[in-house]
């Protein structure tokens, strides 16, 4: 079974993999309630072990990385898992066309065109996967590229664990799926994801993706608050005629694996981040999304970031 970016299926299990660490989710499911956390557990991972990249499959010793997935999953009878791979695997980008093509190759010759014209990214022969959000005269495409040989290897070792990956996705994704239901914006929302070395930022206007930036760091949230700041500046300087008008207050929802209380700590603790510009500018009123918010009844579990989206691939 080749594994999906959008299944139709949830298991009850979900795996999430970084370059340090393996988490595990599982779940149960009560008809018409909320999921009810069962386990959740988290295993370092040998320094080494993975090394993660856009171009080459990540895991140096398959056989020691199928040891770990076994011992992370002991005693489950579940083996039919959602899996969330590193965000550095692949390279995601937002484009606008006034016509966007109907043929799937059409769409995805334009989209690596887009990519490397845009991005200055070659992905070759990687895999597009494409969320489209049509209106009026203009396409908007959230598109992500990931090389299938790096899917295949997670693949490959889930199969020699005894595992079935029925999905494999990417937490800035998967993550905003867990918390979609919870927000809510007149016309603009602005979406924040954090993982310690990266940010993603991605602004949504009237429901259609239209500024998306991803960035490493090693400062801390020193130079999170300076990124999020000059990020947010930098949008409302590009801001075109199409998305200019409108609210110039909205929310800005911040996912991070801590409680609600420390994610906003993240910003010095501010409930609003204002971003001067034409018309009196942006304020952004900060909304903490963490293990807090989460549409699952917990049970007094609780873990880390990796374990948010672990948590996202069975939840959202």
């Amino acid at each position: 079974m080749r594994p999906t970016l959008f299944p139709i299926h949830r298991p009850r299990v979900g795996i999430s993999v970084s370059a340090s660490a393996l988490s595990l989710v599982a779940l149960r499911r009560p008809w018409f309630r909320r999921p009810i956390v069962k386990q959740v557990v988290e295993r370092s991972l040998p320094s080494g072990l993975l090394k993660v990249s856009a171009t080459e499959p990540h895991i140096t010793d398959l056989d020691a990385f199928v040891q770990e997935l076994r011992a992370l999953t002991e005693g489950l009878s579940e083996r039919t898992v959602a899996l969330s791979v590193p965000n550095r695997a692949m390279h995601m980008g937002v484009f606008a066309f006034d016509r966007f093509p109907d043929a799937p190759e059409e769409r995805a010759g334009l989209i690596k065109w887009r990519f490397r014209e845009d991005l200055n990214l070659t992905i070759g022969d990687a895999r597009v996967m494409l969320r489209v959000f049509p209106t009026g005269t203009r396409t908007q495409v959230l598109a992500v590229a990931v090389r299938q040989t790096i899917l295949d290897q997670y693949e490959d070792v889930c199969g020699r664990a005894g595992l079935i990956p029925v999905s494999m996705g990417f937490s800035h994704l998967q993550l905003i799926g867990l918390y979609r239901r919870l927000m809510k914006g007149t016309r603009r929302l602005c979406v924040m994801h954090w993982t310690g070395d990266e940010f993603m930022l991605l602004l949504f206007d009237q429901g259609q993706p239209v500024f998306l930036r991803t960035k490493s760091m090693t400062g801390g949230t020193q130079d999170l608050r300076r990124e999020l700041v000059g990020t947010l500046q930098y949008m409302a300087d590009q801001a075109t005629t199409v998305h200019e008008t409108g609210e110039s207050s909205f929310p800005l929802y911040l996912i991070g694996g801590q409680s609600n209380a420390l994610i906003t700590q993240l910003l010095g603790g501010e409930a609003t981040v204002t971003v001067p510009g034409l018309r009196g500018g942006w304020q952004l009123e900060v909304v903490p999304l963490g293990w807090d918010s989460l549409p699952a009844h917990l049970n007094n579990q609780t873990g880390s970031l990796n374990g948010l989206s672990a948590m996202a691939t069975v939840v959202g």
